[in-house]
């Protein structure tokens, strides 16, 4: 999809054989677009086994996009768009292959590439998890848990979005402190959902941007146990999704690798019955050490 003096256009890469391997590239460029970490780099780890015309005009794209990407009207306004075509369109659930199912191709003890799994590496394999070696520690967000996650943060933002407009309707998608704010209040907490969701679909970690954000990442991870994996185990879309034995280890993540932790403040922000009034001021106060979001993105209807 390229801009145009006419509007938006969409123009054919090239022929692909392997619809996966298409897919795949689709969402990884989908994620470069949006800044996702790292992105670029995918684009040239996916495009290396395609043919030569197709990877040049691949890797034209990539560098298409980095140089977009060093003028900021021009980044925000591909990131929307290319957010606007993902969740329009539906996610391209390609993009959670993005992860890692393990952590080999870093070990300097072994010759393991990074389709090999520790367990069945006689030199990596000398403990439970694989950390004989000292160097294959455990992944974090595979691609499964991402999977999962995403769909979490995207229920509770549809059920945050309905407590707002329909006051019959509450099924405590936001910490009981925050139980009693305006509507307006419940909408903005519905879109902060949206926006850790939307690092998941641009093929990274949630970042949290703001105290909300932080508080409703923690909510989502604490509560994930009562969410029905189970159903998900059947989802057509989900098994095609890459397994790791360290899928779903939610105490980990949150806990351990930091990787889903937050703050102390968040902490006592979720865990609270009630909160001071004036406390709510910084509730969505962009933290001053990371990127703002987009503040042009709008609310859902």
């Amino acid at each position: 999809m390229r801009g145009t003096p006419r509007g938006p256009e969409l123009s054919r890469i090239g022929t692909f054989e392997d619809r996966d391997e298409a897919q795949l590239l689709a969402a990884t460029l989908n994620a470069a677009l949006q800044g996702g970490t790292g992105a670029l780099a995918k684009i040239h780890r996916c495009s290396a086994s395609l043919p030569g015309p197709l990877r040049k005009a691949v890797t034209d794209l990539g560098e298409e996009i980095e140089d977009v990407h060093r003028d900021a009207p021009r980044a925000r306004a591909a990131h929307r768009a290319a957010r606007a075509v993902t969740e329009n369109s539906g996610p391209n659930t390609a993009v959670f292959s993005l992860f890692n199912t393990t952590n080999c191709g870093s070990c300097r003890s072994c010759g393991c590439t990074a389709d090999e799994d520790c367990a069945k590496c006689a030199v990596c394999d000398s403990s439970p998890r694989g950390r004989g070696c000292g160097d294959c520690g455990r992944v974090g967000v595979t691609p499964r848990t991402a999977f999962v996650l995403h769909r979490r943060l995207r229920d509770l933002a549809d059920k945050t979005y309905l407590a707002a407009y329909d006051s019959d309707f509450w099924e405590h998608s936001v910490p009981v402190s925050a139980e009693t704010q305006s509507d307006w209040f419940l909408l903005h907490c519905a879109r902060a959902y949206d926006d850790l969701a939307a690092d998941l679909l641009a093929g990274g970690i949630p970042e949290p941007r703001c105290l909300a954000e932080s508080v409703l990442l923690s909510h989502a991870v604490e509560g994930i146990g009562g969410f029905s994996i189970e159903l998900l185990h059947a989802d057509k879309i989900y098994q095609t999704i890459p397994a790791s034995r360290f899928d779903y280890d939610w105490e980990f993540l949150a806990n351990k690798s930091r990787l889903l932790d937050v703050s102390d403040r968040a902490h006592d922000f979720r865990e609270a019955d009630v909160v001071e009034e004036d406390l709510w001021d910084e509730w969505f106060t962009p933290y001053s050490n990371v990127k703002p979001r987009d503040d042009t993105r709008e609310l859902r209807g």
